[in-house]
């Protein structure tokens, strides 16, 4: 089965995951490979470097070429069958410590995921290949960050695979309103400004953002509010108009229903 970007991306940026070792293997061409099972503990990325090959998750058929990377979840059965050349693939095994809501149980899920350009992937591969070993805790601590290296370059490839061109548009209007979130900000204007409609802005918001345009400038304003809170001294009506909102008391309510707080109880508790 294959998976939207945008799950994939919220499942990984809201659960705990931890990462637990990683390896590298060869079948010789023409294997068949049966009777296996996936680790009990862990889930796991599967990850080509050379050939090809069907990998059968429960009976699912995935063929793996060097442009498909597979997800798969503990003790699944595991069915490989390569072709005419050798194929050889890292598997990335990481642990699920907590994941929300309806991602509680993706982590026992199999699926595929599509890039185009594996070359970033690769090298983030051969550098945790190369610190797996070593059993020094600096070493340790590093496998942690390429192992978060990693899932950016994934999820990054798997986000440009899909959208390419849609990316490159959003990307514009995502600079357009980091630079311009003190303003007016009218989505009509800026649909017209890039020559896009606006219903169109708002599909292409939800499929690379998960968020329509008016949710991401608002929670990007607050995010700039949060900022300013911590570190100035401006009052919050001060703020508020630095943030883009002209009324103290629609930016307090919206402030609120964001974080949970007001903006002044927020400046107490993060405030140095």
């Amino acid at each position: 089965m294959s998976i939207k970007t945008n799950e994939l991306i919220e499942y990984f940026a809201t659960s705990s995951i931890q990462f637990r070792n990683a390896f590298k293997s060869t079948l010789p061409a023409g294997k068949i490979d049966t009777n296996r099972k996936t680790d009990s503990q862990t889930c796991g990325l599967v990850i080509p470097l050379e050939g090809e090959a069907r990998f059968s998750l429960n009976g699912v058929p995935y063929h793996i070429n060097k442009n498909t990377i597979v997800h798969a979840g503990a003790e699944m059965d595991i069915e490989i069958k390569t072709f005419e050349n050798n194929w050889t693939y890292v598997v990335i095994h990481y642990h699920l410590i907590d994941a929300e809501g309806k991602f509680s149980t993706f982590a026992n899920k199999h699926f595929s995921i599509e890039i185009d350009n594996m070359e970033e992937i690769l090298a983030v591969v051969q550098q945790l290949l190369s610190k797996n070993m070593n059993p020094d805790y600096f070493s340790q601590f590093e496998l942690k960050v390429l192992f978060m290296n990693l899932l950016q370059s994934i999820l990054n490839g798997a986000r440009n695979s899909q959208y390419n061109f849609t990316v490159q548009q959003v990307t514009k209007i995502l600079d357009y309103f980091h630079t311009h979130y003190e303003q007016e900000v009218s989505i009509s204007e800026v649909a017209d400004m890039f020559e896009i409609d606006r219903r169109r802005i708002a599909y292409l918001f939800e499929k690379i953002t998960g968020l329509t345009p008016i949710q991401y400038l608002t929670r990007y304003r607050i995010s700039k509010a949060k900022e300013l809170l911590t570190i100035s001294e401006l009052t919050v009506s001060e703020i508020s108009e630095a943030v883009g909102y002209q009324d103290n008391f629609y930016f307090s309510r919206v402030f609120k229903s964001l974080t949970g707080t007001s903006p002044s109880q927020y400046r107490k508790t993060h405030q140095k």
